[in-house]
């Protein structure tokens, strides 16, 4: 069953083609952006985008527009999406303050564009125009006298021009030809909710291991990747995210330390403190798919000197848990995914040498919980002791709510 994720509003060129995308807070439940605050909304408009099962995928092919609060802006952190995918809007309830127009004149060197949500001409707001890339005028509140005088006045700027609120033809070809370049309005098109799949985020889980090794002075990569395996859901967010046409996945993904170097640690970084930032709720068998995966990756290694498969291993038996952590099918989680065949192959029909180690694993879980006798698995029981004692192990480094 879809659920809401957000709104998507497009912003018209000249020429009638979509520019951009604002993305606007929904709530299945009719709780408004405000009532939850600037930070949570665009956390979770973000969220939803990279990481839902949407049902349409057309306003990632252009750049999209987010509201970001005054601690989101001050925080340092900036946006996990790459500069050129995202405008930010400054919403005329941010007081421009000496810390706020630095912050900004901060993000605008990291390449960040900034548009001026709802200007109305107040000279509080000067120093910001020379970082705004877009200067977005409210034509309800602004007159058009008003409107016209500022534009020729504040011609010199190297920003573009857009009519917000645009209701009929009249007013649309009234600033069409005053000459602003950018219009938004329910004359050109009113806000589609967009609907998918919302996947849990990992925010019940305090991730204080994961965070520890992201942000210590000297991250190394396989520390990260064991940090991050401490929380399977964190991992198939990330994996989505991977995969999200914001990255532009070029080949097959086949371990956990393939999505950590496509990602960055920078991106990295903010995308786990954002997830962690959504509201979710914790996935019951967290541990049962975490000793499966290591059970993989630990008969990967045990049948391979050279270690090949056990990280494509561990992805599968992670994988093979999907709808057991997001509480959707697997097939409908791996559709969009570009990870390797064989791994794919393994999860969806347990074929393969990986599909071969899933099975065998499979079939110890269900005669363990029935409490049938195990000792036909061989070594099946004494690997996953180890990885029981392993996974208890990690858990004990992240704080549980």
């Amino acid at each position: 069953m879809s659920e809401i994720l957000f709104a998507s509003q497009p912003i018209y060129s000249r020429n009638n083609d979509v520019y951009a995308h604002e993305l606007l807070y929904r709530h299945e439940n009719g709780v408004s952006a405000f009532e939850v605050g600037d930070s949570v909304a665009t956390s979770e408009v973000l969220y939803n985008l990279c990481t839902g099962l949407l049902d349409y995928v057309e306003h990632v092919k252009l750049p999209v527009c987010v509201n970001v609060s005054t601690e989101f802006l001050l925080s340092g952190l900036f946006l996990p999406l790459a500069p050129n995918h995202v405008i930010v809007e400054l919403v005329e309830r941010i007081e421009p303050t000496p810390e706020i127009i630095d912050a900004v004149k901060r993000w605008v060197d990291k390449g960040f564009r900034f548009a001026l949500d709802d200007f109305e001409f107040q000279d509080s707001w000067t120093p910001l125009l020379e970082f705004a890339s877009i200067i977005k005028v409210d034509i309800e509140r602004t007159s058009f006298d008003i409107a016209q005088q500022r534009f020729e006045q504040l011609s010199q700027l190297d920003a573009l021009w857009l009519a917000e609120r645009v209701e009929d033809e009249a007013t649309y070809e009234r600033y069409k030809e005053l000459g602003f370049d950018l219009f938004q309005g329910y004359y050109l098109a009113r806000p589609t909710v967009v609907e998918g799949k919302r996947v849990p985020s990992a925010a019940a889980t305090q991730l204080t291991l994961v965070i520890n090794q992201l942000f210590s002075e000297d991250p190394e990569l396989y520390e990260i990747v064991a940090a991050l395996q401490t929380d399977p859901v964190l991992v198939v967010n990330l994996l989505r995210i991977a995969n999200s046409p914001y990255y532009g996945l070029s080949r097959k993904i086949e371990s956990l330390k393939e999505v950590v170097m496509l990602l960055g640690l920078e991106p990295l970084r903010k995308w786990v403190l954002l997830i962690v930032s959504v509201k979710g709720q914790a996935p019951t068998k967290t541990k049962l798919v975490l000793i499966r995966a290591y059970m993989c990756s630990e008969l990967a290694r045990k049948k391979d000197p050279f270690n090949r498969l056990s990280g494509a291993a561990f992805l599968a038996g992670l994988l093979s848990g999907s709808d057991v952590l997001l509480g959707i099918d697997k097939e409908t989680f791996l559709e969009d995914l570009h990870i390797s065949e064989h791994v794919r192959e393994a999860v969806l029909q347990q074929t393969g040498e990986l599909g071969k180690y899933l099975t065998q694993i499979l079939d110890f879980e269900y005669d363990l919980a029935m409490k049938k006798p195990v000792e036909e698995h061989g070594d099946l029981f004494e690997i996953y002791q180890q990885c029981h004692f392993l996974v208890d192990e990690l858990l004990n480094n992240v704080v549980i709510d």
